[in-house]
């Protein structure tokens, strides 16, 4: 299995992972994992903690365009990152190239 199959298992599941500040653990709330959720995330650490950073990334930069866009349209922020929320993570690319695409950073 491969990182994003896990992390989007996890998060399917309900799971929000994180990292921890020095970048080298996985934080999840206690007692949530699965035997085999755990032995996964274990066993794929190192590649798990990155696609965890970059989804984190993508995410925040997806918020970014999100806000620009709703000040174009004159539209309430908050209702933009809810949506932008509801995008499963692993749509959020794409929706941040087209966002970026149509709203650019000035």
């Amino acid at each position: 299995m491969s990182a994003e199959a896990i992390l989007a298992d996890l998060i399917e599941c309900g799971i929000e992972p994180s990292v921890t500040p020095d970048k080298t653990g996985i934080v999840v709330p206690a007692g949530r994992l699965t035997d085999d959720q755990r032995a996964a995330v274990l066993g794929h650490k190192p590649e798990l903690i990155a696609c965890i950073l970059e989804s984190a990334r993508v995410t925040s930069e997806l918020l970014e365009a999100a806000m620009r866009a709703a000040a174009h349209w004159n539209d309430n922020p908050e209702d933009w990152r809810q949506q932008c929320m509801e995008v499963p993570p692993h749509h959020r690319q794409d929706l941040l190239d087209h966002l970026q695409r149509q709203y650019p950073k000035p």
